[in-house]
């Protein structure tokens, strides 16, 4: 992934400030807690091509293979207000969902409360964990996974049925099977994420909820 062409061409004025690139964590969000503690600015980044202890909520692991995925987390500053605690994960569901469906043309939707799916198929999901810096001032790591160019066999046999990447939902609607840009997709997320997070620090939750309801996924469905 190419970090240095998002540092040139990424149009936003907060998310990703500051990016930190590395090949291997043991959790993007472990280290984004350490470097909010520490006072990094906020909008910072923690980008990684791997993670050996990734997770999801209630702690369950989440298995990437190595240079397919986006694993990134973010600090973020804002105060939340005790109706926004919820907020987070939605907005960052948000955002992903409306980068895939930009970039991609693919029917990317919201099963509450952190995942995305494509044809009930989790792509991706959201993680926010609360902290305190040395000044005693919270903040908020904000982290996503989204398999890109993850294939089936890079699936355990328990999730084929239930996980899908980019790549392959790409293929099953276009018939071809050409690699996803993760470069790309990672910089409209970026951008996408920062319209919501303003929208967050804003007090406009109208918006955000707004947006969630277009993107919700119909459990008439199910």
């Amino acid at each position: 992934m190419d970090i240095n062409l998002i540092h040139r061409t990424l149009q936003t004025s907060l998310i990703g400030c500051q990016i930190e690139h590395y090949a291997q964590v043991a959790s993007t969000n472990d280290i984004a807690i350490a470097c909010g503690k520490s006072g990094a600015a906020e909008g910072t980044l923690i980008v990684a091509e791997h993670q050996t202890a990734g997770r999801g909520r209630y702690g369950r692991k989440w298995d990437a293979p190595a240079g397919k995925c986006l694993l990134v987390s973010a600090v973020l500053r804002h105060r939340l207000l005790r109706d926004q605690v919820e907020l987070p994960n939605l907005i960052g569901a948000i955002a992903i969902a409306e980068a895939i469906r930009a970039t991609h043309r693919l029917d990317a939707r919201i099963k509450v409360p952190n995942d995305v799916r494509i044809k009930e198929k989790k792509v991706a999901g959201v993680l926010t964990e609360l902290a305190y810096d040395d000044q005693h001032q919270p903040f908020f790591v904000l982290g996503f996974g989204v398999n890109v160019n993850s294939t089936l066999e890079d699936f355990p046999p328990e999730l084929r049925e239930t996980a899908t990447s980019v790549r392959i939902a790409a293929a099953r609607v276009r018939n071809q099977d050409p690699e996803i840009c993760r470069t790309s997709l990672l910089r409209a997320i970026l951008c996408q994420l920062e319209k919501t997070y303003l929208q967050l620090k804003a007090g406009e939750t109208d918006l955000i909820m707004r947006q969630f309801e277009v993107l919700r996924e119909d459990e008439s469905d199910h």
